[in-house]
């Protein structure tokens, strides 16, 4: 270097030059980061790639990110990481917070050690292709994405390979034998004692019958959870399906209203798992365990502001979802132990509209009959606050 007279012009360009001269082998993972890191390069290796970070240089650290961005991958020498750190620590205190954390660090992974940009096209049934979908929204759709079961190994195949070819899961084609289902419980809320739930108006809700229908009107700044609850539950290990009517006519066209079922003895404001949909013909799917609803859709079989029947088969692990007859999606169960909570989801301030509610059993004819008979019905409603209406933040 050749130093000019002037010496503290000489003391500047110094500066200069060592500060340019940093390190572009650094490694520097923060140790909340380390364990995904190693399933990265794991992963990579049984598809036939190889990364050593620790050699080539990789920084991953927490930042502080604003406008709702979980991650900022940063093209400099080394790959420089921003995780957000309010959102890893909201998203640490729910179940799937593992899966969710894989997600967040592999997406950034991708675009910093595999060179990939955002991916925002879709499967046949409406999932996303890749897990490098981010960015600026799409249509206004939630980068929610379903990333565990059978789609975490897709999803994993298709970031190392952009070619994988589309899975079967993400088929609308009808697979299952939906014969031989035999009927539990079944209301059409003809007259009170079909009603399950009370009549009641006070502060905070309404139920009457209307027509036929129960009509439930939510007084609150919250959501509600309306559950029949059985004294006699449903298997886990047997297959069996829940469908109910349900109409919401006025309110919000965003305001999600559906389904829901929760295991024996707990708490289903926590526990619930559910398929809601909303007026602008979009359909979520999730459980209550988790930070945020699994994936949203857009679904023209939703009927706006008219009834639509909302039906789940269970068969074996998995969740088939149908609205109107059409079968939309496919997704594995998040309980493990019998199920006795059945019911609906109405929006804060909103009124539904509900018919024909009904869950059976694959069994023996004989056998359901006899259960059918015994099991009593208790209605419930309970308020509930954010009804797994987070989205995931941008990455």
């Amino acid at each position: 270097m050749k130093c000019l007279r002037n010496s503290s012009a000489c003391v500047v360009l110094l500066i200069l030059v060592f500060t340019s001269c940093k390190d572009s082998h650094e490694y520097s993972v923060d140790s909340a980061f380390t364990a995904y890191l190693q399933r990265f390069e794991d992963e990579a290796a049984t598809r036939g790639r190889t990364f050593d970070p620790k050699s080539s240089g990789l920084i991953i650290e927490f930042g502080d990110l604003s406008g709702d961005v979980a991650g900022l991958t940063h093209y400099e020498k080394p790959v420089r990481i921003q995780i957000d750190k309010t959102y890893w620590n909201a998203i640490s205190n729910n179940a799937g917070a593992d899966l969710m954390k894989e997600d967040l660090l592999f997406h950034e992974l991708g675009h910093g050690l595999l060179g990939r940009a955002h991916l925002n096209t879709t499967l046949e049934n409406g999932d996303w292709k890749s897990i490098m979908c981010g960015g600026d929204k799409v249509n206004d759709r939630a980068w929610n994405i379903n990333y565990r079961g059978e789609r975490r190994k897709y999803y994993l195949d298709e970031l190392f390979n952009e070619s994988t070819a589309a899975p079967d899961f993400s088929s609308l084609e009808m697979t299952i034998d939906t014969t031989g289902y035999s009927t539990l419980v079944q209301r059409n809320f003809n007259t009170q004692d079909q009603a399950i739930w009370a009549p009641v108006d006070d502060s905070k809700h309404k139920i009457t019958l209307d027509n036929g229908r129960l009509c439930f009107q939510s007084k609150t700044s919250d959501s509600y959870l309306v559950t029949a609850n059985m004294d006699k539950a449903v298997s886990i290990s047997s297959n069996f399906s829940y469908e109910i009517t349900i109409q919401y006519p006025t309110g919000a066209n965003a305001d999600q209203y559906g389904m829901a079922f929760a295991p024996k003895g707990t708490d289903p404001r926590s526990t619930a798992e559910y398929m809601t949909i909303n007026n602008n013909q979009r359909m979520f799917m999730g459980s209550r365990y988790w930070y945020s609803f699994f994936t949203e859709l857009p679904e023209s079989a939703i009927i706006k502001a008219g009834s639509n029947k909302l039906k789940v088969f269970k068969v074996g692990e998995v969740l088939y979802y149908f609205i109107n007859g059409v079968f939309c999606y496919r997704s594995e169960i998040v309980a493990s132990t019998d199920l006795n909570q059945f019911g609906f989801i109405v929006p804060a301030m909103g009124t539904v509209w509900v018919d024909n509610f009904k869950i059976a059993q694959q069994t023996s004819a004989g056998v359901a009959q006899k259960v059918k008979q015994s099991i009593q019905v208790v209605g419930e409603a309970q308020t509930i606050s954010d009804f797994n209406m987070n989205t995931i933040n941008k990455q």
